[in-house]
């Protein structure tokens, strides 16, 4: 697999928040978690039915495989209602264990099951590459490609939106990694204005 390193691609459920994709994999943990149904703009979850999950996957496919050397991306079976399912349960899981602290439980309440990773050695090189079929095999390459950013320093920058009403996943690219909204024109200026009001409960409402 590749690293995460590289340039972004426009994934499809990224860019319906008009954001850019994390660098190279990364992208794909970023546009999976993306396809949930965000709080004030609303987009579907495209993981809601299986006719919208596989058209998802049928977009997805092609840019993982085109970053992927072992193009695991293309061996991706159909997704039958059970794999919807399971990806909707896999994608509770790594938010959980992403973004503990924008958990309601505050933790990981889910192991992260059936994820395994096979390294090879071989001409002084390890390699690693996630185990499993189908998608027993998907969801340990989203942990492997989170462990890779994590050791090459990107995956700090993957977050969740501030906002409590907004879970919308985003690639932090400021110099100092302190971004906290995903659209700060939007999120931010939400919260801004209630911080205005909490603080001025008897003047009019900044617009």
């Amino acid at each position: 697999m590749t690293s995460g390193a590289g340039e972004s691609r426009d994934w499809p459920a990224t860019t319906r928040y008009n954001l850019s994709g994390a660098p190279g994999e990364l992208g794909l943990v970023q546009d999976f978690l993306n396809t949930i149904e965000e709080g004030s703009v609303a987009p579907p979850d495209l993981l809601a039915t299986l006719p919208a999950a596989q058209e998802w996957v049928d977009e997805v496919r092609g840019l993982w495989s085109s970053l992927d050397d072992a193009c695991w991306g293309r061996d991706l079976p159909p997704l039958t209602e059970r794999d919807r399912r399971r990806l909707v349960a896999i994608r509770r899981r790594m938010f959980r264990g992403l973004f503990p602290t924008a958990a309601e439980d505050g933790g990981l309440a889910e192991p992260q099951a059936h994820a395994g990773v096979r390294l090879t050695l071989s001409q002084g090189e390890v390699s690693a590459e996630p185990t499993g079929r189908g998608w027993a095999q998907f969801e340990s390459a989203l942990l492997l490609i989170c462990y890779r950013a994590r050791l090459a320093g990107h995956l700090r920058r993957l977050k969740t939106c501030k906002s409590h009403e907004c879970d919308v996943v985003f690639y932090d690219r400021s110099p100092n990694n302190s971004a906290v909204w995903h659209d700060v024109r939007v999120c931010g200026n939400r919260a801004n204005v209630r911080a205005h009001r909490a603080r001025h409960p008897g003047r009019a409402a900044v617009t």
